[in-house]
Parts: structure tokens; sequence; C-alpha cells
């Protein structure tokens, strides 16, 4: 079994999926598929005085690696599922997107389609211009015959409990010994970033895992 942390704002984190989900579609090792809230959400104050320049390097090194994998995006994000001042760095205090994101990754996770649904949906935010209208979040529903009312009504009665959830993910991973996504945890070790996939593979290989 391997724990996976993901966060819908991170763009290694999409990176990573595809690869995800081969591996567990073409061995017997389980994916816990586990969504906590975007660093700007947990820790806003990190990106305090670090504006757009801090991250050019970081945009450069998505693409190309992006591209390496042959996955789709489109920058700059049209809407950036985080609202934040892209001079200063500062985190708004009003989020439209990023909770219904996330609560609907996290009920879809609970339906048994957390990972292939974060696939498709984060798809469209780094690839599609518009991909919060509900028409865009149907098309990506609609992969896994879930109807966009229904689980817009379902969040809404089971929000709490979905709040709590993604909490205890949270907690989870800051015991599994790191704060970044995406993390893959098997058994007691963890492994930062998309980079880091091989060598997961390599340590199922060697726990006899995979």
């Amino acid at each position: 079994m391997v724990d996976l942390y993901f966060s819908y704002r991170s763009p290694y984190s999409y990176l990573i999926l595809p690869r995800m989900i081969k591996l567990k579609n073409e061995s017997n090792v389980g994916i816990n598929f586990k969504i906590v809230y975007p660093l700007a959400i947990r820790m806003p104050e990190w990106f305090e005085k670090k504006n757009i320049f801090f991250f050019i390097p970081f945009i450069f090194d998505f693409k190309k690696k992006a591209k390496k994998l042959n996955m789709p995006i489109n920058l700059p994000l049209k809407p950036d599922p985080i609202r934040q001042n892209s001079i200063t760095g500062k985190i708004s205090q009003h989020q439209p997107y990023i909770f219904d994101v996330t609560h609907m990754g996290q009920e879809m996770s609970n339906r048994g389609f957390g990972l292939e649904f974060a696939y498709e949906l984060s798809k469209k935010i780094w690839s599609e211009k518009n991909w919060n209208t509900d028409e865009s979040i149907s098309e990506a529903l609609k992969i896994f015959d879930v109807d966009f009312n229904e689980i817009k009504e379902s969040i809404k009665n089971n929000e709490e409990e979905l709040v709590k959830q993604i909490k205890q993910n949270q907690k989870d991973q800051l015991e599994a010994g790191h704060h970044g996504v995406p993390l893959s945890v098997h058994k007691d070790k963890y492994f930062f970033g998309q980079d880091r996939f091989d060598d997961l593979v390599s340590s199922l290989k060697k726990n006899g895992d995979l």
C-alpha cells in the first residue's frame, strides 16, 4: 500500500497522477489517495513576500517536465484555484474555488474514484480555461457516472465530515514526515515530489510489494 498525499493546486501533484494510476492498474499495489488543502490554505504565511519572480524558475521547470511527460498544460491558470496577489504573494481571504474543488475530490475519493477523478479534473485545471464552470466539472464527473447536482447536494449535506477527513489527512501527512505534495509514503519511508516516483517503485520492488 502507498499513501499518496495530493492537493488540487500543486502542479507536480498533477504530473504524478498518470504514473500512479498506471501503477495501481497494472500491479497489486494499492494507492491510498489522501487529499490535503493546498499549502496556501494550510500555511499562507509561507507565501509572504514570495511574488511571481520567486516562482518563475518553478514555472519553467513545470513546463519542461510536463512536456517530457506529454501532459497538457496551458498557463496561466484561468482561474487559479487559489486567489493570490501575484505581486505581493499574499493569499486572499476570499477563496471561491479551492474548497469546492477539494471537497468534491474528497467526496469522489469516498466513492472510490479519488485518484482517477483527480486526474480528470486536474487535467482541466492545468490545461483548460474556465475549468470551474458547472458544465466543465460535469464532464469530468460523467466519466464516473456521477451527476453534478447529486454530488453537490451530497457535499452540502456532508461537508463537515469531508473537512474532518481532509484535516485528518493533513495530520497523517505531517506524521509521515513532510508537509509538501505530492508525497508518496511506503511503509515508513516518504518520497517527496513527482520526480521521486522511480525511487518509490524501487522501494516497492525491494520490499517485495511489486
